[in-house]
């Protein structure tokens, strides 16, 4: 493997960007520089890279790369949204992606895959983050912004 050198400022820098969405450093480049990841399967407690896998999908961590799409949807529909509304603004920004079949294929009680993977990034923007609001605080079938995911949209959206 080749090594790079960045000077703190950069790594810092990119410690800030990936930390919120609980990638490594190197995604954030990766992102940036368009760049995909090989896709990576574990069979028998070992990593085997596998490119032709899924390799015309765009998403490398599909859960943590909408959370800035999900935090986007609720901060421009005024900090809280239905699960419909997100599900659906989210569907339209990746329609070409999500109407593939590997999306379509339902995983659980009938869900398609995208709307699958939509709910866990909202979990995970929720209870990794600080983002979301539990459904105590903001009623169920709500997602609401807290103070928290606010200010990521603010600063770094």
């Amino acid at each position: 493997m080749n090594m790079i050198e960045i000077d703190l400022q950069v790594s810092d820098r990119l410690t800030e960007i990936a930390k919120p969405l609980g990638i490594t450093r190197n995604s954030v480049l990766r992102q940036l520089l368009k760049i995909e990841n090989p896709k990576t399967t574990v069979k028998n407690n070992s990593v085997k890279y596998d490119k032709k896998a899924n390799s015309n999908l765009i998403f490398n961590n599909i859960q943590d790369e909408l959370i800035p799409h999900i935090v986007k949807v609720l901060y421009e529909n005024g900090g809280k949204s239905t699960k419909s509304i997100v599900e659906q603004e989210i569907f339209t920004l990746f329609q070409h992606e999500f109407e593939k079949p590997y999306y379509k294929k339902t995983v659980s009680r009938g869900v398609p895959r995208w709307k699958h993977d939509i709910a866990w990034s909202k979990e995970r923007a929720k209870q990794l983050h600080g983002f979301i609001k539990s459904a105590k605080e903001s009623d169920r079938g709500i997602w609401e912004l807290t103070d928290k995911g606010i200010s990521y949209y603010e600063n770094n959206l």
